[in-house]
């Protein structure tokens, strides 16, 4: 599946609402790692706020909720194009990005494919200019950073994001990072 962008996905007043609720939250982890794995010197340390685990956990059942509303929401969208995805929500969570983290984004793939598992990656900060920079990147190809909008991959494609470029703005880069299987 070539990756697709939903634009939209999230209102205004709903990124609004939602980008307050994530970022008042308690629970988020500092070390930037959604496993227990062993990533010596492969990622540094960024904000992660785990909603859904790779073992099945939920960790803050409202926004689990709301997460798999979302992908019921992009699963109609995809359909109109005739692009099919699977519902199922296996691991979610939220993650800051800050200006002059360049090893916070590094070349990745989410899963092995085995599964038919894709990624949904959305565009979470509810006011963003060009300037800022924080594409996304599957393969090679950019996303622009577009408030309320989602790009859908397959999990075993390679992708990374770009930190934001500016110290002067007063939002945070804040995506959420869904796998469905």
């Amino acid at each position: 599946m070539r990756p697709v962008v939903l634009d939209n996905i999230i209102s205004q007043k709903e990124l609004f609402f939602m980008y307050r609720e994530i970022n008042s939250c308690s629970g988020w982890k500092l070390n930037g790692l959604s496993s227990n794995e062993d990533f010596t010197n492969k990622f540094n340390a960024g904000p992660l706020l785990i909603v859904k685990d790779d073992n099945s956990f939920i960790h803050n059942y409202p926004f689990f909720l709301w997460g798999q509303t979302l992908v019921h929401r992009i699963c109609n969208l995809l359909a109109e194009k005739n692009i099919g995805i699977p519902t199922s929500l296996f691991r979610m969570w939220f993650n800051v990005t800050y200006n002059g983290k360049k090893t916070q984004h590094w070349l990745h793939s989410d899963d092995d494919g085995s599964d038919n598992t894709k990624s949904i990656l959305l565009f979470m900060t509810p006011i963003w200019q060009p300037d800022w920079k924080g594409s996304f990147y599957v393969d090679g190809e950019e996303f622009k950073f577009k408030p309320g909008s989602a790009v859908i991959f397959d999990s075993k494609e390679y992708h990374k994001g770009e930190s934001p470029a500016s110290e002067i703005h007063n939002w945070q880069r804040l995506t959420c990072n869904i796998l469905v299987r």
